[in-house]
């Protein structure tokens, strides 16, 4: 397993960072720009765009804790007046390997029209990531290379 770490980091772009998640017995790998703003937050970490106009989150909790990481997003939500009454999308995807659930909310925030994306993944015995996206439809496609790279980056540790 190390052996298979070690070379898909040697592999990639030298202005980028890779993070396990969990930090303890991680069950994924995702791959950050470096002129992403990256800043670690309780359960996890987040990521600025240049201009920071794009906000990435990757968080983890225990499964038991879902429905309370939930709670704690839709609060962020209020907190930075997106318009959480919208109800979202719900779509089941593929991850490289990983199913996970999408839940996209097509919503209002400040400064207009913007969308919220939550992927529940499986993060292995008892536990479950959430990765966010942030960003209105001009501003994802302004970033739309490093984001696309950063959730393509999202593999298993296997």
């Amino acid at each position: 397993m190390f052996g298979a770490l070690l070379c898909a980091v040697l592999a990639l772009p030298a202005e980028a960072r890779n993070f396990a998640v969990p930090p303890k017995n991680p069950t994924i790998t995702v791959v950050v720009p470096d002129n992403w703003k990256v800043r670690e937050i309780d359960f996890g970490f987040s990521a600025r765009s240049p201009g920071e106009d794009v906000v990435f989150y990757v968080e983890y909790a225990s499964k038991k804790k879902l429905d309370a990481m939930l709670e704690t997003n839709r609060a962020w939500m209020r907190e930075n007046e997106i318009d959480d009454s919208v109800k979202p999308i719900e779509k089941e995807m593929d991850f490289n390997g990983l199913s996970g659930t999408v839940l996209r909310y097509d919503t209002r925030d400040a400064n207009g029209k913007t969308l919220v994306d939550f992927v529940l993944l499986s993060g292995g015995e008892n536990q479950v990531i959430m990765l966010t996206l942030w960003g209105s439809e001009e501003e994802r496609a302004a970033h739309k290379a490093e984001i696309s790279a950063i959730m393509n980056s999202v593999r298993p540790i296997r």
